[in-house]
């Protein structure tokens, strides 16, 4: 199977120890289904060409269609090698979508697909027939990622087809929605509307993820009109730059909630009795905004990552987040600003184990600098780990870092991981003295990433 052959073939063309007989078409078809399902999709694929008894075999196996190529997705589509293999792959869905058009709906589980869109490779349409073909096979995954990979691209991305909404709002759209679980639309420019009408008409939906869209001005997720609530576990929006209100109403299995990007103004969870893993992205809007709209939560939260731009450092009155017990803060800067501001919220937190702090440091003029605000200096026993990923060994870096060595006194391993971006030897140096002057009965790791 793995030679492309179906029986081995000797000098003279004749197979002398089974005389020319295909053994392995012979085994039991239930033998035969066994060993395609141990193969991936493409080969699965490729042994409709055996023979005439293996056209439709493969077609009985297949639950889950996962169409992933990562080695065309960042290549340089300039170039003709690129955008051939780009062609390849898209005739490839457009081949296993073909064949599998007449199998019985329900069986196709998983429907995903990541692509790059280029001007070289004009796949909009294509898209659409895939679109329409997983839906119409009633998958209970569906994911679709178009990326959009270069300037000659002309900009606008995919967009979500109207022929399909209007699909979808039928009696027949409404049958094929119904049992998906999860959906994921990454780069695909879909209106609230759309999301809204997937949201109130799929009552088995838990996984939902919105990202790159430039048509969503405010979303609201919340159960149809007669359903008592949502069974939305996972909610992620992100880098949907001109929302500007997010409501979430009534989703009491609700978990992990993720939003990223977008000049919010207004964002609001009611009855989200079990959420307890937030991850904020505060490029646009301020953390008292943010810190506001999930402070009735503070006391049920076991994770929380906040991304902010270090202008934007305000933790003046911040709820305290009593069961939270790992905090991770992402941070962009220059090497002046004032990242011991954050001892403010790490002190918000007072059961926290686990501590990270993601850098994006870059070096700051020397007309750029900022006064070393007040923080207060108290010990914590509850601190296990800290890892700082980003280390440049810049002062703000070492600031922070005497500040854990001072008042962390029950920490136990600390991971500095150096950037390797800038002045790497330099930035292990002085890590390496930190690492010198602490307690040896902490862990203490300098890694290069």
């Amino acid at each position: 199977m793995a030679s492309g052959s179906v029986s081995s073939v000797d000098e003279k063309g004749e197979d002398e120890c089974s005389g020319g007989v295909d053994r392995i078409s012979e085994l039991p078809e239930g033998i035969l289904l066994s060993i395609l399902s141990l193969l991936s999709l493409k080969d699965a694929v490729k042994t409709s060409l055996l023979s005439g008894g293996w056209v439709n075999l493969w077609k009985s196996v297949v639950k889950e269609l996962d169409f992933d190529a990562p080695e065309i997705q960042y290549a340089q589509s300039g170039l003709i090698p690129a955008a051939a293999r780009r062609i390849k792959f898209k005739n490839f869905v457009n081949r296993v979508v073909r064949q599998l058009k007449d199998v019985s709906s329900g069986q196709i589980t998983k429907f995903r697909v990541s692509f790059t869109l280029t001007n070289q490779c004009n796949s909009k349409g294509a898209i659409d027939k895939w679109l329409k073909f997983a839906l119409s096979k009633r998958v209970i995954e569906l994911s679709l990622v178009t990326y959009i990979l270069t300037p000659e691209s002309d900009g606008k991305g995919y967009v979500f087809p109207e022929d399909c909404f209007d699909h979808i709002k039928t009696p027949a759209g409404l049958s094929d929605i119904r049992s998906i679980r999860t959906l994921r639309l990454s780069y695909v420019a879909v209106k609230a509307e759309t999301i809204e009408h997937f949201i109130s008409h799929c009552p088995y939906l838990e996984e939902l993820a919105v990202r790159k869209s430039d048509l969503i001005v405010k979303l609201r997720v919340a159960a149809a009109a007669g359903s008592s609530s949502l069974a939305l576990k996972r909610l992620e929006v992100g880098e949907c730059w001109k929302l500007k209100t997010l409501e979430i109403d009534n989703a009491p299995c609700l978990t992990h909630f993720t939003y990223e990007g977008g000049e919010l103004v207004e964002l609001r969870l009611e009855n989200c009795v079990s959420l307890v893993d937030v991850n904020l992205g505060l490029d646009f809007c301020t953390p008292s905004f943010a810190f506001d709209s999930i402070s009735c939560y503070a006391r049920q939260l076991a994770a929380l990552t906040v991304r902010i731009n270090q202008n934007y450092i305000r933790f003046s009155n911040v709820a305290e987040f009593t069961h939270l017990e790992q905090l991770t803060i992402e941070t962009i800067g220059n090497s002046n600003s004032k990242i011991i501001r954050f001892v403010t919220l790490i002190n918000a937190c007072p059961r926290i184990h686990t501590l990270r702090l993601k850098l994006y440091t870059y070096l700051a003029c020397e007309m750029e600098v900022c006064s070393t605000p007040d923080v207060a200096r108290v010990g914590r026993e509850s601190i296990k780990t800290v890892e700082i990923i980003g280390f440049n060994g810049f002062p703000i870096e070492c600031e922070f870092i005497e500040y854990v060595l001072e008042c962390f006194v029950g920490m136990e391993r600390i991971v500095l991981h150096l950037d390797n971006k800038n002045q790497v030897e330099e930035a292990r140096s002085c890590a390496l003295e930190f690492k010198a002057r602490a307690s040896p009965a902490i862990e203490f790791v300098v890694a290069d990433d």
